[in-house]
């Protein structure tokens, strides 16, 4: 077991042995995370990890960490005052269990856990090789279901994910990462080759979905991650020889979007054109029932815009939510949980945040705090026209970005402390 990372937060006495069961929990949790068919599994790996944690919370005086607190609770008491108009009052109780008490128990697994960057390093290669298997698995798929003259069904072609949405979205939390590795190993060939064939692949598993989205969310993210680098090292030399790769990237990614646009019109002729998209209509329909209530929404629960709306999801079994992120938390929780859920996301994505001169200290906390943001602002323009912020793609964003806010909270605090001091000497 020597070369498995032991877990070995600040300030406890947390033996060796223990730390590196942590790390083989967490790790197993974030492989099968996005896998479908393992929630017993899944299930086991975090109850397994909290038991630990508490074990060890008592017996090693390892200290339990809750990033986002204040923003925890707005957003869950917002949803439980959802209860008091809740269509569905047990469904909206059984949502608020899955979404928000275990997103909160997974921020405190992470959190109290990832408390220095190498950590969270050690996950994200997890993370990444967890990406190839699911690119491999989905070309093979799309091989077979091919080669049997099957067409095009979201729901099988999930690589090893649960649909098509799902996979996508967990491309857009894996390549903010490969991006930002693929800037801190840029002088290392054989390291950047492979990143760069990794890239790759998760490029084909997104064509693989026919998800149109995707590509408009790594295009952001990209330009995000290029901007907050650039903060970290300015440096013209480097980025010359940088800047047309990211250029090619760039083009390759809006090609691949075009010829998406191209394939899902073949697909779906009535609705693939985006003037006649459906998403119009739902849109439209959420935002009237969000009128309809906008204080408390009708409860907590994506399920809940399809019991508010039976017609819709008659016409369209696809249509049984709002297929959009905040109008979602709106139908839910009205004008306050939108509010609630900003609040949140954005006290997530200040946590990856870091000064300038902490950046320029730490290339490793660099790719955190960049992958970090991006991470964010993906995953919010790729919910733009869906919501897969649920569940699995939920707790995975938690996981990650509680670590990340750990590991990077010594730095900012001491890049605080000593700011003006540094800025002052600075020639």
């Amino acid at each position: 077991m020597g070369g498995i990372p032991a877990l070995l937060p600040d300030g406890s006495k947390v033996p060796e042995s223990v730390g590196r069961t942590a790390f083989l929990l967490l790790a197993g949790y974030v492989l099968v995370l996005p896998t479908a068919g393992t929630v017993a599994l899944r299930n086991l790996l975090f109850f397994s990890a909290l038991l630990l944690t508490l074990f060890a919370a008592a017996r090693w005086r390892l200290a339990l960490r809750l990033p986002f607190t204040i923003p925890w609770i707005v957003y869950a008491t917002v949803a439980i005052a959802s209860l008091a108009y809740a269509i569905d009052p047990a469904y909206t109780l059984g949502e608020i269990k899955a979404e928000i008490a275990y997103g909160i128990i997974a921020t405190m697994l992470a959190a109290t856990w990832l408390t220095r960057p190498r950590a969270v390093e050690d996950l994200l290669i997890v993370l990444v090789a967890g990406s190839v298997v699911m690119a491999l698995f989905a070309c093979w798929q799309e091989v077979r279901e091919t080669l049997r003259g099957l067409a095009f069904d979201p729901a099988r072609h999930g690589a090893l994910h649960s649909g098509a949405g799902d996979y996508s979205t967990y491309i857009v939390v894996v390549m903010p990462f490969l991006f930002g590795m693929l800037w801190r190993y840029r002088s290392a060939r054989r390291t950047v080759i492979l990143l760069g064939v990794v890239v790759a692949l998760n490029l084909v598993g997104a064509m693989i979905t026919r998800n149109r989205a995707v590509f408009p969310a790594l295009l952001v993210q990209v330009v995000v991650l290029t901007v907050l680098l650039a903060r970290a090292d300015a440096a013209w030399e480097r980025w010359r020889r940088l800047l047309p790769w990211i250029g090619l990237f760039v083009a390759a990614v809006a090609g691949l979007f075009a010829v998406q646009m191209a394939l899902r019109i073949d697909i779906n002729p009535a609705s693939g054109p985006l003037g006649q998209d459906p998403r119009w209509e739902i849109w439209a329909v959420a935002w009237e029932n969000i009128r309809a209530n906008p204080w408390f929404g009708s409860g907590f629960g994506r399920r809940v815009f399809s019991f508010l709306n039976p017609a819709v999801v008659q016409a369209n079994g696809q249509h049984w939510h709002a297929h959009n992120l905040l109008l979602d938390k709106g139908v839910q929780m009205g004008l306050p949980g939108i509010l609630a859920f900003a609040l949140l996301i954005f006290a997530a994505a200040r946590g990856a945040w870091l000064p300038r001169d902490a950046l320029r200290r730490d290339e490793a906390a660099a790719v955190l705090s960049a992958g970090g943001v991006a991470l964010v602002i993906g995953l919010l323009v790729k919910n733009t026209t869906d919501d897969f912020f649920v569940r699995d793609q939920g707790y995975l964003f938690w996981v990650l970005m509680a670590g990340i806010a750990a590991a990077l909270l010594p730095l900012r605090a001491s890049a605080n402390r000593s700011g003006p001091a540094d800025a002052g000497q600075r020639p």
